[in-house]
């Protein structure tokens, strides 16, 4: 067994109705908030509704920052331009994976006098200092994991985008409280995409060159949680909250490994084509996982490392079989068809329905990381694969 860390993780509030004990939560920080949200789901949702009633009745002062996209050095900077001059005791996201970034970054750049891009990873080379207001994630998605990261991702998109994460130890969240009912308010197009981005995560970071014992256990197990249960609240049963806490916990999960292990090709492939077109990044991932590990599988022939991925490809796939004893061949092929399956029945859209081309494939895969793939692939193979998902 190689030597291993492990990052430390937000304390963890888990479980249907949670979002009810929030106000009592906030009272140790203190009664001035800042809530990140997005601008409709949450904001228009009976849960909303009586969690500004409670706020109200035990006499919290608030203010509500909105933000409906990824987020921007721009939205990053304009929220704490009107902030920093009456700092908020502590700042609350409650939203998706955009949302919790967002409010990430803000809790961070509130405690600084430079703007957000003077902190991106690629773009400069100064260190965050780590300060921030106190931050509490709530996901109303399953997807990200971002409240169990340390990094907040920004972006921009166009001719010259990027996406960049603003990253320190410190800027893991305080505290993470996850009520799967929150899932209910959003649509299943939201919900497919959000879930094979957890997907993609828990497999990437199974597989990834910087594994190691403790996040293949969580992975697998994030896994099994992703299939007995996304394709069901998609397709049959979108307001099964059991269904919904299996994923919530799925996401939670990939948060933890993708942190510790990193991530591959198909989330290098979501960071340049993400910078280039205004595209989800819950779809680049979704569109793109089954193609991936298909071509990487098939590459993985007659290399040194052969045998040991094809285990590991073969340990992901068994959990999606109920035969027994089969060999590890098979049970590799049981995953790529699963997950080409998913990718019809969650209806992933293809890259072209954002407008991707052929014409910038050699771009994109010209900014596209294979870091942490325990397959190198070559630009032909990286073109084939957005090709074949155009």
């Amino acid at each position: 067994m190689n030597g291993f860390s492990l990052s430390r993780i937000p304390e963890l509030i888990f479980g249907a109705g949670k979002l009810s004990i929030l106000p009592g939560i906030l009272e140790k920080y203190g009664k001035r908030l800042l809530i990140v949200t997005g601008r409709e789901s949450f904001l228009k949702s009976q849960q909303a509704n009586l969690l500004f009633e409670n706020l109200t009745g035990q006499h919290f002062n608030w203010t509500i920052y909105t933000v409906d996209h990824e987020p921007s050095v721009e939205d990053i900077d304009n929220a704490v331009d009107q902030f920093r001059s009456n700092l908020p005791d502590v700042v609350v996201a409650i939203g998706g994976g955009s949302v919790v970034d967002a409010g990430k970054a803000i809790s961070a750049m509130l405690m600084s006098s430079e703007s957000t891009i003077n902190y991106l990873e690629g773009i400069s080379n100064i260190a965050p200092t780590g300060k921030k207001v106190p931050f509490i994630a709530i996901p109303t998605t399953a997807g990200t994991g971002s409240e169990a990261t340390k990094n907040a991702v920004i972006s921009k998109v166009g001719e010259n985008g990027f996406k960049s994460s603003l990253r320190h130890n410190n800027y893991i969240p305080d505290l993470a409280l996850i009520d799967p009912e929150l899932q209910l308010n959003y649509p299943t197009e939201l919900t497919a995409c959000s879930g094979m981005d957890a997907f993609t995560q828990l497999l990437e970071s199974y597989m990834s060159t910087q594994a190691n014992p403790m996040t293949d256990t969580l992975a697998l197990n994030g896994i099994a949680n992703v299939n007995e249960s996304l394709v069901r609240i998609v397709n049959d049963d979108p307001t099964n909250v059991n269904l919904r806490s299996k994923m919530a916990y799925a996401a939670w999960l990939s948060g933890i490994t993708l942190a510790n292990a990193g991530l591959g090709t198909v989330h290098g492939f979501a960071a340049s084509v993400g910078a280039l077109y205004d595209i989800p990044h819950g779809v680049v991932c979704g569109s793109l996982m089954a193609e991936t590990n298909r071509i990487m599988l098939d590459r993985l022939k007659g290399t040194a490392e052969e045998d040991y991925l094809l285990k590991r490809y073969a340990a992901a796939g068994r959990i999606f079989s109920s035969w027994k004893g089969k060999s590890d061949t098979y049970y590799s092929a049981i995953l790529i068809e699963e997950l080409l399956e998913m990718t019809e029945k969650l209806h992933i859209p293809k890259l072209s329905e954002y407008g991707v081309n052929a014409a910038d494939l050699e771009k994109i895969v010209k900014n596209t990381s294979n870091k942490n793939s325990p397959v190198k692939l070559t630009v032909e193979d990286m073109i084939e694969i957005l090709k074949n998902r155009l």
